[in-house]
């Protein structure tokens, strides 16, 4: 499983792919609040974590090696990507 984080920072939008997403969440003073358990979402995203301040987990597709993508992103990036 990989995890991609996309942040809106200064420059932009950046994309962060952290090897671990609990200890990520705790070094950037986030709180991981529970796990995701919505039934009308991907199995691949049944259980993972929800991050203060984030949207998501959200599916992100899958890596060169078919892993699934765990896709979190800021509210700025949210709305940017949304329109």
């Amino acid at each position: 499983m990989a995890f991609e984080i996309v942040v809106m920072t200064e420059e932009g939008m950046t994309t962060i792919f952290p090897d671990n997403i609990e200890a990520w969440a705790e070094e950037m003073g986030a709180s991981i609040t529970g796990l995701s358990s919505n039934p009308r979402t991907r199995p691949e995203l049944q259980g993972q974590p929800k991050i203060t301040g984030f949207n998501g987990p959200c599916w992100g597709g899958t890596t060169d090696h078919g892993e699934p993508i765990i896709r979190y992103e800021d509210a700025a990036s949210y709305a940017e990507l949304s329109f």
